[in-house]
């Protein structure tokens, strides 16, 4: 095999890596929110409307809401830490070790499931943690920002592709693919989570935590082949 032949198939590997893990970790992170949101707790995958929600409660002098929201910002912002502790670097690259990270965020979500029926607010905050070392675990793939806990940065690098591709310049079918595959995931994801919510309650949590630790634990596999091949 060539040098040419062996990094283009090096390139498709890794994109099929990315798109399999964005897709699973998306679909999740729209479950688990719908499921927390409908328990009665605050968004738990995204801050940008939690951050409006303190603003709101401190100008109108609301304490305890404000409190409750702090946590939340807490719970997200430590989870993404426990992330840089692990990971050396946001670059999505394969090999790294996604696998470790995932099943912890897998035993966070199983607490979050354990805890949600009795405690919504400490549920929500061990889903919060658990969003937030995802959203951490990588930011960009080849020049391309890859989120997969929240669809603001999705839609706003697809309109840009579109708007770019409008200009007469040409965008690189996979990126606007991959957008659009992680957009859907997210949506489908929510609509399984009220499909679940309404059968089972807290116990829906236990249908993504059990993604995570199937993808988790396929990853360890895959890269201890990757390493034995070395």
């Amino acid at each position: 095999m060539t040098a040419a032949r062996a990094r283009l198939k090096r390139r498709r590997n890794e994109l099929l890596f990315v798109t399999i893990g964005g897709l699973a970790l998306s679909g999740s992170a729209g479950f688990v929110n719908v499921v927390v949101l409908a328990a009665g707790g605050l968004p738990a995958t995204h801050v940008t409307g939690t951050v409006s929600r303190l603003s709101a409660d401190l100008g109108n002098h609301n304490s305890l809401d404000a409190r409750r929201v702090l946590y939340m910002l807490a719970a997200f912002a430590g989870g993404a830490v426990i992330s840089g502790l692990l990971l050396a670097n946001q670059s999505l690259r394969p090999g790294r070790r996604y696998g470790l990270v995932t099943l912890i965020e897998a035993c966070v979500l199983a607490a979050s499931a354990i805890t949600l029926r009795d405690s919504v607010l400490t549920g929500t905050l061990l889903a919060a943690v658990a969003a937030g070392m995802q959203n951490a675990m990588a930011s960009s793939y080849s020049g391309l920002i890859v989120r997969t806990t929240h669809v603001t940065g999705v839609l706003t690098d697809l309109g840009f592709l579109i708007g770019h591709t409008l200009r007469g310049n040409r965008a690189e079918f996979w990126r606007v693919a991959l957008l659009l595959a992680l957009l859907v995931a997210c949506f489908a994801g929510g609509v399984l989570g009220v499909e679940s919510w309404n059968a089972v309650g807290a116990d829906a949590l236990w249908i993504p935590t059990a993604l995570l630790s199937v993808l988790g634990a396929s990853y360890l596999a895959w890269r201890h082949r990757l390493r034995q091949a070395e």
